[in-house]
């Protein structure tokens, strides 16, 4: 079974079990990098083209405790990985699934020989304080998709904060478009023969998440 999308990924950063805990921080910090996907609709034609982008500002806020931290040429780790989801079993082939044009920042194809995964690794232009990517993904084979922004799950090195809380865990995650689920089309994961996407809660897509049909 190939990787299933989640909406996160969590690397630890605390300090050992003696270490104190700031009344001011939470448990943990989560931060969002955000992305849209466009035109916004379910069905696709071959050779349509899909259009990612990114425009975020180095100051960030975390969900949790509202803490603020400033993220200079930080590297987020950020991958596009896209599973198909309507044959069994499915396949991750991001690769193998869309053809990448950049127009600002850089898209690179990771498709290792010995692995049945591919993925695109995305790397926005960091700025004017400000991180930016653009995309156009031209699509290239038929069936029902599934794919999301999600940072590295592969690279031993943690990720590493310098500002507020810095001890504590830090978690990057994503957000599509609006992060509504139902907007992200949910709804095509009932075509899927796979119960692990067949039965996906609306918890598990999360908000990063977004599925789409090419005919």
């Amino acid at each position: 079974m190939i990787r299933i999308i989640i909406s996160s990924f969590i690397i630890g950063l605390a300090a050992s079990c003696g270490s104190y805990k700031d009344k001011n921080c939470p448990d943990y910090l989560q931060y969002q990098v955000p992305y849209t996907i466009t035109p916004i609709r379910d069905t696709f034609q071959l050779g349509d083209t899909l259009w990612m982008e990114m425009s975020f500002t180095d100051n960030m806020t975390d969900l949790r405790g509202s803490i603020q931290n400033t993220f200079k040429n930080f590297d987020f780790r950020l991958e596009l990985q896209c599973d198909r989801i309507d044959i069994d079993p499915p396949q991750g082939k991001a690769v193998s699934f869309m053809d990448a044009i950049p127009m600002k920042g850089d898209i690179v194809p990771q498709a290792p020989s010995s692995s049945e995964v591919s993925y695109y690794e995305i790397v926005p232009v960091y700025q004017d304080n400000k991180y930016v990517f653009k995309s156009a993904m031209v699509l290239k084979k038929q069936g029902v998709f599934l794919c999301a922004i999600n940072p590295s799950s592969s690279r031993a090195d943690p990720f590493e904060l310098n500002g507020n809380c810095a001890h504590l865990p830090l978690e990057i995650s994503s957000k599509a478009n609006d992060g509504s689920p139902i907007t992200n089309n949910y709804h095509l994961l009932k075509n899927s023969p796979v119960d692990a996407y067949h039965n996906m809660t609306l918890e598990r897509f999360g908000q990063n998440a977004f599925c789409f049909v090419v005919k």
